[in-house]
């Protein structure tokens, strides 16, 4: 229910319209005698001042309403501009009270809300209320808070995931290469070491445990949940971090793995966002660092459960996109390659059969990256959302993306795509400092025309 504020509130906003407009009063009186509008008569002048602020305060006064509800203080004000304010209890930081002595014995109080809000002066002030008001506010937010302690829920890290996310992170590759750096430059303090495979082994687990701590402990009991719009994150054992991301700084959500996660069954669930929170050089968060790929759905829906809870089902790759994706990594691989094993054999000679081994491997990669690939892109799209699934770097992500987030979208096409009809889709969701770019590859023209399609209707809303 709406109420207004104690009447004795008026003389607080008469005060505060005499301080704004009390500037005014002497170019006023200099204008109407230079206008001959009742020149002379200050008396008259004056007074037309002070009506049309009393009048300021009166608007004011009876514009002004609060109404506290179950899980915030609502404000509205305004009367030909209306304004409607909402303040969670749970943002609520601080109460300060004031009371001149005049109107301490009447039971009433000025209340200044410290908030947490960062998109305006984060001062909220009720002018003058009663102490049964006041009351019931602290009352409320107590309510509130018991509340929201009981439901909130959210997701605590699994130690298996975590120990499989780990040893699959390629901070393990730089542990072993950190811990054999050091172990060659053992010969430079004199310091003889006779090599030997199980002395080289023990250092090669040296730095994958030494990895794997550096790891663990960072995403250690990590646990994250939604708290009034607020995803809050808490994680570490010996170096405590914690996040807090609104939930309407959301831009996109990206199911993610690395090409041996995604063999392993698991995804990170991360948050594009336009916000500084993160230190990444994306605007990424990790809402999640690792979970299994058939729990993901159901972990994010818990946090975010306005979003969608699944992945809508992907328009796949042709049978010719397909191919022309694995031809055009297998060339861009042969090419490379060929020259590099040229040059290998001319200048490196006996050293040429390893160069060799390496092209071959990463040959096979890129086989197996294709198919991979070829397996989980495709597009699709409901009213409000688009679902991508595609490569970006050295990773396999599922997207999902606003209609109204998605900042240009992009087709294109070359001759020989043309005659294969087939198209790329380029597009970007803002986030923390230019922007995150995705693209699908060598889609059919129809499906990436009718998603252009759908886009446009953005436009024309």
């Amino acid at each position: 229910m709406n109420k207004h504020l104690s009447p004795l509130a008026l003389l607080f906003f008469l005060k505060d319209q005499v301080s704004s407009k009390i500037g005014l009063l002497p170019a006023i009186l200099v204008v109407c005698d230079y206008l001959n509008f009742l020149k002379g008569q200050y008396f008259i002048q004056i007074s037309c001042f002070v009506v049309l602020v009393l009048l300021a305060a009166f608007v004011e006064y009876f514009s002004f309403t609060y109404e506290f509800l179950d899980n915030e203080l609502v404000i509205r004000s305004g009367l030909f501009k209306k304004k409607e304010k909402h303040i969670p209890y749970s943002r609520i930081q601080t109460i300060h009270t004031n009371h001149p002595f005049w109107i301490e014995p009447l039971k009433l109080t000025k209340v200044i809300l410290e908030t947490a809000n960062q998109d305006d002066d984060g001062i909220v002030v009720l002018r003058v209320i009663s102490q049964a008001e006041l009351e019931r506010l602290q009352a409320t937010m107590q309510v509130a808070e018991s509340a929201v302690e009981d439901e909130v829920k959210g997701y605590l890290i699994n130690s298996r995931d975590l120990a499989i996310y780990t040893l699959t992170s390629p901070g393990i590759i730089a542990g072993i290469v950190l811990v054999l750096g050091f172990y060659g430059k053992l010969s430079d303090f004199n310091i003889k070491i006779d090599f030997s495979w199980p002395l080289l082994l023990l250092v090669l687990l040296v730095g994958i445990v030494l990895s794997f701590l550096a790891t663990w402990q960072r995403y250690y009991n990590f646990n994250i949940y939604n708290e009034q719009n607020q995803l809050k994150a808490k994680s570490g054992l010996f170096t405590k971090t914690q996040m807090t991301l609104p939930v309407k700084r959301i831009q996109g959500i990206i199911f993610e793995a690395t090409y041996f996660r995604f063999l392993t069954k698991l995804v990170s669930i991360q948050a594009i966002a336009s916000s500084k929170v993160t230190g990444e050089e994306e605007g990424n968060i990790n809402l999640i660092p690792v979970v299994e790929a058939k729990y993901a759905a159901d972990a994010l829906h818990e946090l975010l459960p306005t979003w969608p809870s699944v992945i809508k089902k992907l328009i796949p790759l042709a049978k010719s996109g397909k191919r022309a994706l694995f031809v055009y990594r297998f060339n861009c691989w042969f090419w490379i390659s060929l020259v590099v094993n040229l040059l290998a054999y001319l200048y490196l000679g006996q050293a040429f059969i390893w160069v060799a081994i390496l092209s071959l491997v990463i040959g096979l990669y890129i086989l197996f990256t294709s198919i991979i690939i070829g397996k989980t892109s495709g597009v699709s799209f409901d009213d409000k959302y688009l679902y991508l699934g595609t490569k970006r770097y050295f990773k396999i992500i599922k997207a999902i993306l606003p209609r109204d987030k998605i900042q240009y979208l992009k087709l294109s096409q070359s001759v020989w795509m043309k005659r294969k009809k087939l198209m790329h889709i380029e597009l970007e969701v803002m986030d923390k400092n230019y922007g995150y770019q995705i693209r699908v590859r060598y889609l059919p023209e129809q499906v990436a025309k009718n998603v252009q399609k759908w886009f446009m209707e953005k436009i024309s809303r």
